[in-house]
């Protein structure tokens, strides 16, 4: 009775504090051109000129004849209009949406209800995440089922910290201990509740660092390398300011980290150094692209550091002139006297205004009528692929200093809350396959992402009253797209595919979920918003097939070292590209219901992102056949894979033997295994996966040619939460609709 009473108080709330709007139409024979989600309520219908347009309290909807847009409110960054007649949607996610009128009255009407549904919010209640959860509740109430439950993120997620200490092997008896100095918040409130820092270092202690360190963000581990014992900490900066000023306990501390990790038991069993593949740049000079090459070779001087104490690298993002500049604004950098045994490094990588700049440049140039001839030099005036390049060399020389030289990182910028966890989280996913996996991965976004203060509302601006647009800048797309080129060097090291990274950048700025709203774990905690709204990993959780990349293989390189020129990188058209939204997973595998009776095997496969697959891979392989490839962003096909495929043919030309494989799909031609069976067996395929790669090359693509035609899936079908439980109703299936 106390649970029906309880979800009844519920169920008022939602149809009192979040009610119905009542709906206007231009034209009384119109109807909502869409399914409305739980707590979506459509305000205005009206008529565009050759298409139907529909505003809700979540999306966009405008209906073409031949295409779709269907865009959540808080993704559009501003309207205007243009043309008399035209109104402008300029995206936060690069893309750009025109709607034409009959009428210069009628657009104006819509031009200023755009322009207040997009308005940030008073208060943090008027984003859409909170309604739907709420009227979500009322569903599940009727049938007797805790929502609660149902679009949380796992264990995994909820549990994070402790598992993470397990899984890498901190030696807390004698190295590092829990600190617990900033419980509710207490101390800095950007940071987590518990940090990991060097044993022997008082809370005292911890809290003079705080005094010198921006924002009270003072040096905590985040990771430990599982074979050498090193560590990846990260911090704001020394508040040095003109007047030089030093702190004894923070450069204390700084030091017992390199000590921490030299007394770490379990770092003792391999003590077989592979060269200090640094240079000395504490004189104050960047990191250029030569020395950069030669900073990650391989450099003799493994006797000298057998001997001496490793020394700690200090990774400065800024360059060293912004370093200094800061000081005249309290700020600064370490001085290396007054920290022996460390190295300052300093990379050079752009603020983010300057990265607002490019890529606003960049949208400008995605959204205009292409020059094939000026395409390539306007893209590189953008700087884009430069800013991208420069962050994957910074996380690279993380990931050689911790995994080659076995030495201990500190990780800061300014303030420590944007390129910080961008070289942290990029390092770390190279060092560890562990963060290639869903679960994992989902782990390194609430880590370094949220729990160490990202500013998630004021970079997307959807927080309470985020007004200022020097605040905003795509902090997390341009790290997802670091992401997104890492899959597309290395197609079988990660467990999710190009589908579920294109999910993630819309769900960061859609508010459909509660995951990226407010700026740090303190205001959350204070919003309630892990109780008041669904998580976005309840969607992109690990048994959702359409976000499963076939090509993985969890026996893949255990540590990523990937290229960082910007000739070896590529624009993200999944994101960038206006007509190519087709990596988003088909509608069917989107569904967060099970179909009822079916166990979740059953379910069909996901969709790799919607390109042009082979009809038949083994003539595809075939190098007599005309080939139709698949665009060069398909993180399951690129441009190595197809050299590794042409060296593959030319070496297995001649070659005869019997058929390894009896299954259908591969036919004994000659006496000797197809090609495509040789290509699969020659490239090291796990066993089992070639079976599911021809599958899915030889399916239909259904939907391909609707897409061909350029309709803009913002966001696809069935994104309202992707719950875990197998149990579903058949009412709830009606509510699978397109976002």
């Amino acid at each position: 009775q106390d649970e029906e009473t309880q979800h009844s108080l519920e169920c008022i709330q939602a149809n009192q504090i979040f009610p119905r709007k009542q709906l206007i139409r231009e034209d009384e024979n119109l109807q909502v051109p869409f399914i409305e989600l739980h707590g979506e309520s459509t305000e205005y219908v009206g008529r565009a000129e050759d298409a139907i347009i529909a505003l809700s309290n979540y999306r966009l909807h405008i209906k073409f004849k031949e295409s779709v847009v269907n865009v959540p409110l808080q993704l559009i960054e501003s309207v205007e209009c243009r043309d008399i007649f035209q109104l402008h949607l300029t995206c936060k996610d690069c893309k750009v949406i025109r709607c034409q009128f009959s009428t210069f009255e009628q657009c104006q009407d819509w031009l200023k209800r755009l322009n207040n549904a997009i308005r940030p919010p008073s208060k943090i209640e008027d984003l859409f995440s909170f309604a739907y959860h709420a009227w979500c509740m009322e569903v599940y109430a009727s049938e007797k089922e805790q929502h609660g439950d149902l679009c949380r993120p796992g264990e995994h997620v909820t549990s994070r910290f402790k598992n993470e200490v397990e899984r890498m092997g901190f030696d807390m008896n004698n190295a590092w201990r829990i600190s617990n100095i900033n419980e509710k918040y207490k101390l800095c409130g950007s940071y987590p509740q518990e940090i990991i820092v060097p044993a022997w270092i008082t809370d005292k202690e911890l809290e003079s660092v705080a005094s010198f360190r921006s924002w009270k963000r003072i040096p905590a581990v985040v990771y430990r390398h599982q074979n050498n014992g090193a560590v990846i900490s990260r911090c704001g900066q020394p508040e040095v300011s003109w007047w030089g000023w030093r702190n004894a306990d923070d450069e204390h501390l700084v030091q017992s980290v390199a000590k921490a990790c030299a007394s770490d038991s379990r770092s003792n069993s391999n003590k077989l150094m592979n060269g200090n593949c640094s240079r000395d740049f504490s004189n104050g000079g960047d990191l250029s692209d030569v020395e950069f090459d030669s900073s990650i070779s391989n450099a003799s001087g493994a006797e000298s550091l057998a001997i001496q104490p490793q020394k700690l690298l200090i990774l400065d993002a800024r360059s060293y002139a912004a370093a200094v500049a800061n000081r005249a604004k309290g700020g600064g950098c370490e001085c290396p006297e007054y920290y022996p045994n460390c190295e300052v490094v300093f990379m050079g990588m752009a603020n983010i205004h300057s990265i607002r700049k490019s890529f606003q440049s960049l949208r400008l140039l995605c959204t205009q009528m292409p020059d094939p001839g000026n395409w390539l030099s306007a893209l590189e005036s953008t700087k884009w692929l430069q800013h991208l390049s420069m962050l994957l060399k910074s996380a690279l020389l993380v990931v050689h200093a911790v995994d080659r030289d076995q030495r201990p990182v500190l990780v800061h910028c300014s303030d420590g809350w944007d390129r910080t966890p961008q070289i942290v989280a990029l390092a770390k996913l190279l060092l560890d396959p562990y963060y290639r996996t869903t679960e994992g991965f989902q782990v390194l976004v609430e880590t370094e992402w949220l729990d160490f203060g990202h500013k998630f509302a004021d970079r997307c601006g959807h927080g309470e009253n985020s007004d200022d647009l020097n605040e905003r800048c795509p902090v997390f797309l341009q790290w997802l797209d670091c992401v997104h080129q890492l899959q597309r060097q290395f197609p079988c090291s990660f467990e999710f595919n190009e589908a579920f990274l294109v999910k993630l950048v819309q769900h960061t700025y859609s508010c459909l979920f509660g995951t990226f709203l407010c700026n740090n774990a303190k205001e959350r905690g204070e919003k309630h918003t892990q109780e008041r709204t669904c998580s976005v990993w309840s969607l992109l959780r690990a048994a959702n097939k359409a976000f499963k990349n076939l090509l993985y293989s969890s026996q893949s390189e255990s540590v990523l070292y990937p290229v960082c020129h910007v000739r070896n990188l590529m624009l993200w058209s999944a994101v960038y590209l206006p007509c190519s939204s087709p990596s988003t997973p088909a509608e069917d595998t989107c569904a967060p219901y099970p179909v009822p009776g079916s166990s979740p095997e059953d379910q069909p496969l996901g969709r790799l992102p919607k390109t042009r697959s082979f009809d038949n891979l083994t003539t595809a392989c075939d190098s007599s056949v005309p080939t139709t490839n698949r665009r060069s962003s398909d993180p399951s096909l690129n441009e190595k894979w197809q050299e590794h495929r042409r060296s593959l043919e030319l070496s297995s030309l001649g070659n005869t033997g019997d058929d390894p494989f009896d299954g259908d799909g591969l036919s004994k031609q000659g006496g000797r295994a197809p090609l495509g069976a040789e290509l699969s067996v020659a490239a090291g395929v796990a066993e089992g996966q070639m079976e599911n790669i021809l599958q899915e090359a030889t399916k239909d693509d259904v939907g391909l040619e609707e897409h061909s035609r350029g309709s803009l899936e913002i966001v696809g079908k069935g994104d309202e939460v992707a719950l875990d439980k197998e149990k579903r109703t058949d009412n709830l299936h009606g509510h699978v609709s397109e976002l």
